[in-house]
């Protein structure tokens, strides 16, 4: 049976899920990667096959539900293999949600950075939210252009990154500065 991904279902209907498939991973930089969200039973493969010493997660509490995910799980598990575990939550689909946490994303992803982390920066299907952040953390962080920074992106994962809302959160920064 093919499953519908598009449409919006009431918050009692099950959501598709991935069942025991790994998430898709993309590597953007040898500290950044993106990507889908990880069960309980990714951790460990988080840590020894991709080196992911970090994570940053950007599912909000309603993501963590449909998805059937325990936060207190999650970090007992990220813990127990010595991963940091960060959230800040974006509503899955909200460009305001994006441009009122984007300024909070960025500082977590700039403070685990510059600790060193390799960092494993997540939403839910890695499609809109952990690629716009990503490209926000390349344009402000890493100097490219919000164009090249993209670019960057768009060409190692197929995604649909709030571009726009991009371009008018750092018009917006630029202008208080």
């Amino acid at each position: 049976m093919t499953q519908n991904l598009w449409t919006l279902r009431p918050d009692s209907e099950p959501r598709f899920v991935r069942g025991d498939r790994r998430p898709s991973v993309t590597e953007l930089l040898p500290e950044l990667l993106i990507g889908e969200y990880p069960q309980v039973g990714d951790i460990s493969w988080l840590k020894e096959a991709l080196r992911v010493s970090a994570v940053h997660s950007l599912q909000d509490d309603r993501d963590l539900v449909v998805n059937g995910l325990s936060i207190v799980d999650l970090q007992h598990g990220y813990s127990e293999h010595g991963i940091r575990f960060v959230r800040t939550p974006i509503a899955d689909g909200s460009s305001d949600d994006v441009v009122l946490h984007l300024g909070e994303a960025l500082e977590v992803l700039a403070d685990l950075a510059a600790a060193k982390e390799r960092i494993y920066l997540h939403c839910n299907a890695g499609v809109n939210r952990a690629p716009t952040v990503a490209i926000a953390f390349l344009h402000w962080h890493q100097k490219l252009s919000l164009e090249e920074a993209t670019k960057f992106v768009k060409d190692r994962r197929n995604c649909g990154p709030f571009v726009s809302t991009l371009e008018e959160y750092f018009r917006s920064v630029r202008g208080r500065c």
